[in-house]
């Protein structure tokens, strides 16, 4: 089967046929961090000097670029404590103030930090800066009717803060980390939101179906030598579902190389099984939560929910089944489940208000129209929607981890299936990697690939949410 066989067509479903002007496609490839850095504030001071470096650390990590990330990340937290003058937040919009970041998503930048010391072998400053993203979590909670569990369900933190503590020697410590770990909170919305979700599966299900056939009708037909590929797979034929897993794929290395491996949380979240394991797999899907502007004069920031389709992700070494990871932190639950403060709205209200009478007076009315009180949009955007775990005890060498996706509704998702190659185990110790699966992650196409595709009217791969 060839690499490139999941990524013509697809974007049809979304109506990307007409006319247009092809694009031409680059093979020279850039740098993103290398931009990104440059773009950084030099000055603590800088309203956006936290906000940018974790932007920056987030995609330095997806990259695989560890040693760049750490120390961004560092400076961002350090700046987390700093006393800053928001006096003009106060009276203006809030994008004049010094950005902090939710609570999750200090959160994320204290775990992101802590998962680093621990890959560095720096045990104790992964525990400190653990758990300084439990406390992060903790700050969420500031009524007294919300529940406690939503500032206490961090999951991705106290995972890593219980293979700290194992690796600190502190076995009780390491076994509550890990139950915790496996606690999942509820909202009462969640049903709801789920329901909603499975009927939009089935809506995009038919429309995958028909933007494959389109594909296979295109560009699978020899009779059209101008746009026949050789080798396409009819993507409407992939009858697999979260059920029904191969046990091994075609090409599969002849003997196994898992030793240990399970899917089961109960025995997942165990310091047993945890010590055991020689790799561990993060697997970040799908777009975190979108703030928009609401109120009388856009003073007040909502959060939107993007939802994450992808529901189930198997995972494949060297060609054998390796059974499902385990979905660890959702990123809408952590949004969702942050309490507002009280005196920060009412402030904004406050500013909206008075806004909007001053512009229904003659003498105010163009001074009003200037006056900008707009709430703060600015947000960790590259952070996923979902962040899912998998571990296992792999024969010590160099292994290709395959993931492979799945629907609400149990559908495979072939167009996000990604292959990472030369991942390894170690004889001792572990190796721990970070998977940013991507949409027609399997297809390296070709220039003249990318070319007829664009001739025929499709945009491979852009803009599909999943």
């Amino acid at each position: 089967m060839k690499a490139w066989w999941l990524g013509l067509g697809l974007a049809a479903l979304a109506g990307t046929a007409g006319c247009m002007t092809p694009p031409k496609a680059s093979t020279v490839w850039v740098n993103p961090l290398t931009q990104m850095e440059s773009m950084l504030p030099a000055v603590p001071a800088d309203n956006n000097y936290i906000l940018y470096r974790m932007q920056y650390g987030q995609l330095a990590i997806d990259l695989g670029s560890d040693a760049l990330a750490r120390p961004r990340l560092k400076e961002a937290f350090e700046q987390l404590g700093a006393e800053r003058d928001n006096t003009a937040a106060a009276l203006t919009t809030e994008q004049l103030k010094y950005y902090k970041g939710e609570t999750y998503e200090r959160a994320m930048l204290c775990c992101h930090l802590g998962m680093l010391e621990y890959e560095a072998g720096q045990y104790n400053n992964a525990r400190i800066y653990l758990m300084r993203a439990l406390a992060a979590d903790a700050a969420s909670v500031v009524k007294q009717d919300t529940p406690q569990v939503y500032g206490d369900d961090f999951a991705l933190a106290y995972f890593w803060l219980g293979k700290t503590f194992a690796k600190l020697g502190d076995a009780d410590q390491c076994r509550i980390a890990l139950q915790k770990a496996a606690v999942r909170s509820e909202r009462a919305d969640a049903a709801k939101e789920a329901e909603q979700d499975r009927k939009m599966c089935e809506v995009l299900a038919q429309r995958r179906i028909e933007g494959e056939a389109w594909a296979w009708k295109t560009f699978g037909d020899p009779k059209n030598p101008k746009l026949f590929i050789e080798g396409l797979t009819n993507l409407t034929e992939v009858s697999q579902t979260a059920v029904t897993p191969p046990a091994k794929l075609p090409g599969a290395a002849a003997s196994s190389p898992i030793v240990r491996v399970t899917d089961n949380p109960a025995e997942f979240f165990t310091p047993a099984y945890q010590a055991e394991t020689n790799m561990t797999c993060l697997i970040e899907v799908g777009r975190c939560p979108q703030k928009y502007l609401t109120g009388i004069s856009g003073e007040r920031t909502e959060f939107m929910r993007v939802p994450t389709y992808v529901s189930a992700i198997r995972v494949y070494v060297d060609g054998h089944d390796a059974g499902g990871a385990i979905e660890l932190l959702d990123f809408w639950h952590q949004a969702a489940t942050q309490d507002r403060i009280f005196e920060k709205d009412a402030a904004q209200a406050a500013k909206g208000v008075l806004k909007f009478i001053l512009s229904q007076t003659s003498y105010a009315s163009y001074a009003a129209s200037y006056w900008n009180v707009s709430g703060d949009l600015r947000q960790w955007s590259i952070l996923p929607g979902k962040v899912y775990v998998f571990a296992a005890k792999l024969t010590p060498g160099l292994h290709t981890i395959r993931v492979e996706m799945f629907d609400l509704c149990g559908r495979s998702l072939p167009r996000l299936t990604n292959t990472y190659y030369g991942r390894m185990a170690p004889a001792s110790g572990e190796a721990c990697y970070m998977l940013r699966p991507v949409f027609d992650g399997d297809n390296k196409f070709p220039t003249e690939l990318i070319q007829k595709a664009l001739e025929a009217g499709v945009t491979p791969g852009y803009g599909l949410s999943y």
